[in-house]
């Protein structure tokens, strides 16, 4: 029975106890309502807080001690392997290898070409600078050699081969490239003097008149490939030489071949008229003479600059090929008082 009463007796303090546990937490919310809506009501505004700014991060290096570095680096291994190949993927990609220019090809050695405008078809080689050389064989008009030197005036270039033999070939037959590279030749040959003939007595003996003599043999060159058709001296003042002439091929014909490149030698009473040589030749600069349109050779020289210092005189002249090799044989003819204009015809056809 005790212990029915006692049961009776606590439940009701257990009920009390619950209710009045609610009143104490509903009073205290009440007073927390209180608290905040006297904040709201009060007309006040609260006063924001001043918000410090960001200060930059400066990373600072401390020493590590070689125990704890040790422990960090095997600690972070794994993660530094793993991002090289990411930073190596985000590097700049290698720049592409730009191919060098190619410089424009240097030229190394000059060369010739023979004219193709010549009259003769083959130009003659010879062993040295000059037309006293012997002959050691021809190349063609066209023909392309390498220049492996000059001589010192730059008129005759050195090549190989012809018939297996070092040549020289005349400057004003061959058009030349790369002319600054060409040096002078080595070893160039003393030009030969002529040996004069040795007199030996002949006793007189009955030679026959030849029937047909030939003037042209043994003058040398290409024998007689002009002959001088027509001279007309004419009187000029007598204060200079002037000589126009024509090489032609027929003059006297309808079709009139005018033929260039072609000079004189001239001599005034035996002695040499200085200026006639290869330094003027025959161009294609026609010129109205006595004769018709058919000279185009023009060369003058004062009287002061000629044998005796007049024009007066006995003059030899003879033709030269491009090549410096006499075609004809000599002409003579003479002038008087102020006779110093002479129109002369060369032509290649005989009579």
């Amino acid at each position: 029975m005790p212990m029915r009463m006692k049961s009776t007796f606590t439940q009701p303090v257990r009920q009390t106890n619950g209710r009045r546990s609610v009143l104490r937490v509903l009073a205290l919310c009440a007073g927390a309502l209180f608290l905040a809506g006297c904040g709201l009501f009060s007309g006040a505004e609260a006063t924001p807080t001043p918000t410090r700014p960001m200060a930059a991060v400066v990373p600072t290096f401390t020493s590590t001690p070689e125990g704890a570095m040790a422990a960090q680096e095997s600690g972070a291994g794994a993660t530094t392997q793993q991002a090289a190949p990411a930073a190596a993927q985000q590097q700049a990609p290698a720049a592409t290898e730009t191919p060098a220019p190619t410089d424009t090809p240097v030229p190394t050695v000059a060369r010739f070409t023979v004219k193709t405008d010549l009259t003769a078809a083959n130009v003659n080689v010879r062993t040295g600078p000059s037309t006293a050389f012997n002959i050691i064989g021809t190349v063609t008009r066209g023909a392309q050699f390498e220049i492996s030197g000059r001589n010192q005036e730059y008129t005759w270039f050195q090549f190989c081969c012809v018939a297996g033999q070092t040549g020289w070939i005349f400057s004003n037959l061959v058009n030349v490239e790369n002319a600054h590279l060409i040096s002078l030749a080595q070893n160039i040959p003393a030009t030969p003097t002529p040996v004069p003939p040795t007199a030996t007595p002949i006793p007189p003996t009955p030679v026959p008149a030849p029937v047909n003599v030939d003037h042209c043999a043994g003058i040398g060159g290409d024998g007689c490939k002009f002959w001088l058709r027509d001279t007309d001296p004419a009187d000029n003042g007598g204060g200079e030489l002037k000589l126009l002439i024509g090489f032609v091929h027929g003059w006297r014909n309808d079709e009139v071949q005018i033929h260039g490149g072609y000079f004189v030698e001239l001599q005034k009473d035996g002695v040499q008229v200085s200026g006639f040589d290869h330094s003027t030749r025959a161009g294609t600069n026609i010129i109205e003479g006595p004769k018709g349109r058919i000279y185009h050779y023009d060369k003058s020289v004062s009287a002061s600059q000629l044998p005796g210092g007049s024009v007066a005189g006995t003059y030899t002249i003879w033709v030269k090929d491009g090549s410096g090799e006499r075609d004809s044989q000599n002409y003579n003819f003479t002038l008087h008082g102020n006779q110093g204009l002479v129109w002369l015809v060369f032509d290649q056809r005989p009579r």
